[in-house]
């Protein structure tokens, strides 16, 4: 898989990502922040401006466009690695979204392993994820990369359940 930052030659190509999920009766779109609620070249300049320079909220985040080995987009993913306590432990660390007709190919177990990396890189010792309790697929994929059930909040009807996956961060002794 091949991951990139949005770029403003990408209109079509997230327009299209959107129409499918809301074919497919979905409003929400996980990871997205904010695309179908800002205009898309101020999308595009704060998703790009907060991977490097925090911002109030969020602090700094990656949201990268997921491709297959097509080059179709098939999800995106967003590496939280700067978020306050009560964000992290409300959002988690890592949220990501896969078209409908690329699901079940294990492209979020791919994109959660990824995102582990750069956590890693970033030196955080463990990540946090929110998936609803009723989405499989996430859950599978959560499961796969080593995530244990921390919490399972039920609020009118809806569950959400909440993951810890610990991340080996190696330190090398170095004798001098």
């Amino acid at each position: 898989m091949r991951y990139r930052l949005p770029q403003l030659e990408d209109r079509e190509l997230l327009i299209d990502y959107v129409k499918e999920h809301y074919s497919n009766y979905e409003r929400s779109i996980s990871a997205s922040n904010g695309l179908t609620a800002m205009d898309f070249p101020i999308w595009v300049d704060k998703i790009n401006r907060n991977s490097e320079i925090a911002d109030d909220e969020w602090g700094k985040y990656l949201l990268y466009l997921a491709f297959n080995d097509e080059n179709k987009m098939v999800g995106l993913l967003n590496i939280r690695y700067n978020l306050s306590k009560r964000l992290r432990e409300l959002y988690g660390d890592i949220g990501y979204s896969v078209r409908p007709s690329e699901r079940r190919k294990g492209y979020a177990t791919q994109m959660l392993e990824y995102a582990k990396n750069i956590c890693k890189e970033k030196k955080m010792d463990s990540i946090i994820l929110g998936c609803y309790g009723d989405n499989l697929g996430s859950k599978k994929a959560i499961l796969k990369n080593g995530g244990v059930l921390i919490k399972r909040e039920k609020e009118e009807k809806i569950i959400s359940d909440y993951w810890k996956i610990d991340l080996e961060i190696q330190y090398y002794k170095i004798e001098l």
